[in-house]
């Protein structure tokens, strides 16, 4: 729990207080959402409550580090004067504070329990200096809504990194004074504070997908006609072969060894993130980026392979929420 800094000669008070805080504790984990807890490590202000969480294994995530200066509500995506595309497991908390408390004093407290635990921040910002579309885009994506969204005035952001060897641990603190907006799911009044915590842990995820073997790739082709290459993995809005990706392509080139004369497609596929032209290119380069490393690597005749792009128009799930969109990103073979 973050405490409130003590005024001096006030120290006696604070120890006789100190009953009273762990009690607070144990009735905010009370009161939270069923199945919400604190992102390892860190602690809360004091009272306060997580009404709404979203964990996810693997997902990605852009992280503001400048002013959001627009927002596409077609396609969901943030304008922003400089940002970090990032991806890993991902925690998402929305506190709720006791009425009394203001943003500035629950941002006061969080920004220097953060310093004290060892982050660094990367940009801050408070109220309109964030930029008019700051509520748009975290309405958009994790707990909130309307309650996050529309209530920017008394808004305080930051955005901090934590360095643990080849692991990283990115949070955007993102606090607002409630003023305007509904979510049926969080009960709030006007002026209490609201507290979206989201934390990023990057560089120490691996490849939880297991690749598709060479000899059921072969089954597919026949029962199916296409199959699904899990394992193919690339870098956020790239076209570059992430090196977990290995293993899937050793389990190709294997299929392709055993079957000399079998030509195959390697298609592409992206969600909806982006706009159309731009995921087009993306899901021609990411099908062509595999095909090249499969000559490269594996010496397969050229003329077997044959990559296109299908962007985001066959899509196996809903591009409305991280999941589905994150299905949607995959490579398929399919059989010339």
């Amino acid at each position: 729990m973050i405490s409130h800094r003590p005024k001096l000669g006030a120290i006696p008070a604070c120890l006789a207080a100190a009953a009273l805080l762990v009690f607070a504790v144990q009735q905010a984990s009370a009161a939270d959402r069923a199945g919400c807890r604190d992102f390892e490590g860190m602690m809360r202000f004091q009272n306060s409550s997580i009404a709404l969480c979203d964990l996810r294994n693997f997902a990605e995530y852009t992280l503001p580090t400048g002013r959001i200066t627009g927002f596409d509500f077609h396609t969901n995506e943030a304008e922003m004067e400089a940002r970090q595309d990032l991806e890993g497991r991902l925690t998402q908390l929305l506190y709720t504070v006791p009425k009394g408390a203001s943003s500035a004093e629950v941002f006061r407290n969080y920004r220097d329990y953060l310093a004290s635990a060892g982050y660094r921040v990367l940009y801050e910002a408070k109220g309109p200096d964030f930029g008019a579309a700051q509520g748009s885009f975290f309405e958009s994506r994790g707990p909130g809504g309307q309650i996050i969204g529309y209530s920017t005035d008394q808004s305080r952001y930051l955005a901090a990194v934590k360095d643990d060897g080849a692991a990283k641990t990115y949070i955007a603190l993102y606090i607002v004074e409630y003023d305007d907006g509904y979510n049926p799911e969080v009960k709030v009044e006007k002026g209490q504070v609201v507290v979206r915590l989201d934390a990023v842990q990057t560089g120490e995820l691996k490849n939880g997908m297991v690749p598709v073997s060479a000899s059921e790739i072969a089954k597919r082709l026949d029962t199916s006609g296409q199959v699904i290459l899990s394992g193919i993995l690339f870098d956020f809005n790239k076209s570059q072969l992430k090196p977990d990706s290995r293993p899937a392509l050793d389990e190709i080139a294997a299929f392709l060894k055993k079957d000399p004369v079998r030509k195959v497609y390697l298609v592409g596929h992206t969600d909806n993130v982006g706009g159309f032209d731009f995921n087009m290119q993306l899901s021609q380069a990411r099908a062509d980026a595999v095909v090249a490393d499969l000559i490269s690597t594996y010496g397969i005749n050229p003329a077997r392979l044959k990559g296109y792009g299908a962007g985001l128009l066959a899509p196996i799930a809903s591009n409305a929420t991280d999941d589905g969109r994150a299905k949607n990103r995959r490579v398929e073979l399919i059989p010339q």
